[in-house]
């Protein structure tokens, strides 16, 4: 316990200096922001050092190295040093009047950080779904000397998916000096702490610009209500199926795997949200992204708030746009469809409907693309499409589910349409507020239907087909509906004026908002055991307790193998226990998890070629063959332990003392190191 509480001091510290050192960066494009942006300013300051060491990594001007890091950090000084000696009086003046808010926005963030940190250690393995997939990538940014990153599953190649937020993880680690295993569920509990104080500052301003003169308590009422909503709560699923199934029988995954399971049919699909995401805690692109995302949205919505606007104020949002197509490609697609939507009924409302206002709106949609396509240049270079092209779907989603999963947006969407047409405002005359509000909405309803129409084909065809789109757009439709829900929330009880009705509709606010809220009271008591025994924040303690010798093993390559010479294990199938030396170790073995590699590299023959070419390596008695293949690949260490004879039933390690000796060895586990004559 004591040791985890000095990291979490020492990872706070970190990421307020960050935050306080973008401070006057953030002013610049949240100035009119209930805290002066100061919820972005961590998300600023991240971003302009990772994407400074990416570029000077992946261009090979520089080595990926902890200085490089210091030096990114060191221009982003200078620049808000600059910033804030010329802005000086009006910056100290803007902060001494919101430092209330600024102060409740590091408290948040801090809560977020360890209340999430807390939970994690109850359970805090890097084990299961996809972890190895995730703590891989991060051990193997961590070993390269340049970027990309080699594939630590696929010696010989680099990651061929969506990894630079795990560069973000493997920056702050190499700042931090805390070890990976720790900081994979520190930055767990980071993304809640952004995501609360990002929804806060997005949902607070909102309110704060359509209704000035209104009393700071519901100012804060909006930003806690969508920042709650958005980081804890689910769909309809789980009041609904607690009630017809009964608490002790609910399982929380079923929330997110309702359509084709519910009834059972040949459809299944994937409609997880934020929560879910932070209780099975793999750290997966679209939850990396989160903090960004919300930082996008504030962005543009800042954007909105411009009496003169230029095509130089969309240079950011291009910026982060183009950093969504490496932290997760969907997101250049989902919200370019947001950037869409947001720019046209802006330029329908200052020009009404005609030319100019399409003519805008194109020219502003392409300098977006341009400038994201410029900023991820260096990425799409050394990344091939793992989609196979767009079809029409053949299945849809009953009516009646549709309703279960998104009945809680529909509602806000149908109060806040009341609200627009109660008032009998024209649509030109709309307030900045509800016309961000109005495009979220229509985003998010874009999203949820598009998956009922057509899909991006993958590997994952017949039943699973429409899974993987689903999940990517229906994730950003949740998060864009319940951001919004403080606003609309709040934004309907004030312009109530029968007191008899504002009690009714507050108290149906309370059930259906409580009702999606319970969620938590199930997925973590399932997932984290109760929160009866406390384990700590390393993510590795469960390999030494159950494969100890295999924890050796990695230890042993970590503190007496440098670079990322390629090693060779048995591979697996995906979500077990196989290639967890390469995932922890960040050093690439020959082939890894099998169904991954399928995807990533487009077709099964490639690592069917490999899986066949390592079962000749350890099971032929033909020497000759054997080094042929191992020179092959490159190999340097061949590891025998429980998966490898596991895997192969005829193991042949007889042969290796031949080709090489042993270098380490741990109860049946064995190292060789493979002679290079």
């Amino acid at each position: 316990m004591p040791t985890d509480l000095i990291y979490i001091t020492h990872w706070w510290f970190t990421f307020l200096i960050i935050g306080l050192l973008s401070l006057p960066l953030s002013f610049i494009f949240f100035g009119k922001f209930a805290d002066l942006g100061y919820a972005f300013s961590k998300q600023i300051g991240f971003i302009f050092t990772v994407y400074f060491v990416f570029i000077l990594s992946i261009t090979r001007i520089a080595r990926f190295s902890s200085l490089i890091i210091y030096l990114g950090v060191a221009i982003l000084f200078l620049i808000n040093l600059g910033i804030f000696l010329r802005h000086k009086k009006i910056l100290i003046s803007k902060i001494k009047s919101r430092l209330k808010i600024i102060l409740f926005q590091e408290t948040l963030f801090a809560f977020g950080l360890i209340l999430w940190s807390l939970v994690r250690s109850y359970q805090p393995d890097i084990n299961g779904l996809e972890k190895f997939m995730d703590y891989g990538f991060i051990n193997s940014i961590l070993r390269s000397e340049y970027l990309p990153p080699s594939d630590m599953w696929f010696s010989g190649n680099p990651i061929n998916y969506y990894w630079l937020g795990h560069l973000w993880v493997a920056v702050v680690t190499k700042l931090t000096a805390i070890p990976a295993s720790v900081t994979y569920n520190l930055m767990l509990a980071t993304i809640l702490g952004m995501t609360l104080t990002g929804a806060f500052s997005i949902s607070a301003t909102l309110i704060k610009k359509v209704s000035p003169k209104k009393a700071k308590k519901i100012l804060f009422a909006a930003g806690i209500i969508s920042a709650i909503t958005l980081s804890f709560a689910s769909n309809f699923h789980t009041p609904i199926y607690v009630i017809k199934e009964g608490r002790d029988k609910y399982w929380y995954p079923d929330a997110t795997r309702f359509i084709g399971y519910n009834p059972e049919t040949n459809d299944k699909t994937i409609h997880e949200f934020p929560m879910y995401s932070f209780v099975v805690s793999d750290l997966h692109p679209h939850l990396i992204n989160l903090p960004f995302v919300l930082l996008f949205i504030g962005l543009f919505l800042s954007y909105f708030y411009k009496k003169h606007r230029s095509y130089l104020h969309l240079m950011p949002l291009g910026f982060l746009l183009g950093i969504f197509f490496a932290t997760n490609t969907w997101d250049f697609g989902n919200y370019l469809l947001l950037s869409g939507f947001s720019l046209l009924l802006l330029n329908l409302k200052d020009f009404g409907v005609n030319f100019r206002a399409i003519k805008n709106t194109a020219l502003a949609l392409i300098t977006l693309i341009t400038v994201g396509l410029i900023t991820a240049l260096p990425f799409i270079l050394n990344f091939d499409s793992i989609a196979q092209g767009i079809q029409f779907v053949k299945t849809r989603t009953p009516l009646w589910q549709l309703a279960i999963l998104w009945g809680f947006p529909a509602i806000l969407t149908g109060l806040f349409t009341i609200v627009l047409v109660k008032k009998r405002v024209g649509f030109r005359n709309l307030k900045a507020s509800d016309l961000f509000t109005l495009s979220l909405l229509l985003t998010s309803w874009v999203l949820i239907f598009l998956p009922e129409v057509i899909f991006v084909k993958d590997i994952y065809i017949s039943s699973h087909s429409r899974a993987n789109t689903m999940f990517k757009l229906t994730y950003q439709a949740f998060v864009m509906t319940y951001l919004a829900s403080g606003y609309i929330a709040i934004r309907v009880l004030t312009l109530i004026k029968n007191p008899l009705l504002k009690v009714i509709v507050l108290t149906f606010f309370i059930i259906i908002f409580g009702s999606i809220l319970s969620y938590p009271s199930f997925s973590v008591k399932s997932y984290y055991q109760k929160l009866e025994v406390y384990k700590g924040l390393s993510g590795e303690t469960w390999l030494l307790e159950k494969h100890p010798d295999i924890y050796k093993t990695v230890m042993w390559f970590r503190e007496n193998v440098a670079g990322q010479p390629t090693i060779l294990e048995a591979p697996g199938d995906s979500y077990t226990e196989f290639n967890v030396i390469s995932s922890y170790t960040g050093l690439p073995t020959v082939s890894g998890w099998f169904v991954h590699e399928w995807l990533w590299r487009g077709d099964s023959k490639f690592p069917q070629e490999r899986v066949t070419d390592i079962s000749q390596i350890y099971s032929s008695n033909d020497l000759n063959l054997t080094k042929k293949l191992m020179s092959k690949y490159g190999i340097t260490y061949v590891i025998i332990g429980e998966f490898e004879r596991q895997k192969f039933a005829d193991l042949n390690e007889e042969k290796f003392s031949k080709l090489g000796s042993v270098t380490f060895s741990s109860g049946k586990t064995r190292v060789y190191r493979v002679s290079k004559n």
